[in-house]
């Protein structure tokens, strides 16, 4: 029982440690992606105002370079969404515990027969589900895919390289203007 009780607090401690680092990271995304949409705009703003393009060329243009934006937004969503995975299934497992212990202290208690038999096997279903209606678990699956999805991870990828050169070119347009 006690080597049970210390894995139990040695897979809270890694829950946590890996908790963290997911805050990080989902921090450190949301502020890439507040940069690069101050970028977009900063661009807009350059060719429309300071250039004379077109509204609808200057819009295009802009909404391209939102593109890797709205990529890594998806990636932030579903980081922000593992954060929540162990607090779900913490509830679900003690909502199931608690039945489980219900229907066990209910079978000890009451009388034997063919109605106990019928009753018990109701709470079987109670408990079943109770499992099936997992759906916030199976929700966070689905809303953390991307992290597990190869080809997003490569468009993650390629989003972060889109966003370093939009950054590069942000500051030459700045240089630009400020020169010329």
């Amino acid at each position: 029982m006690e080597n049970k009780t210390v894995n139990d607090s040695k897979l809270k401690e890694a829950f946590q440690k890996i908790l963290l680092l997911v805050d990080d990271l989902a921090d450190g995304l949301r502020l890439v992606l507040l940069i690069s949409v101050v970028l977009s705009l900063w661009i807009f703003i350059y060719c429309f105002q300071l250039h004379q393009v077109s509204l609808i060329t200057s819009l295009m243009i802009s909404g391209l370079t939102l593109l890797p934006s709205l990529i890594l937004s998806r990636t932030w969503y579903a980081l922000e969404n593992l954060k929540d995975i162990p607090k779900v299934a913490e509830e679900i497992i003690d909502d199931v515990t608690d039945e489980v212990a219900q229907s066990w202290h209910h079978v000890k208690s009451s009388k034997k027969g063919a109605l106990n038999f019928f009753g018990q096997a109701k709470k079987l279903f109670q408990i079943r589900t109770l499992l099936n209606s997992a759906d916030d678990i199976i929700g966070q699956y689905f809303s953390v895919g991307p992290l597990v999805n190869p080809f997003y991870l490569f468009l993650s990828a390629l989003s972060f390289l889109g966003l370093f050169f939009l950054f590069v070119m942000g500051v030459i347009l700045g240089l630009l203007s400020v020169f010329f």
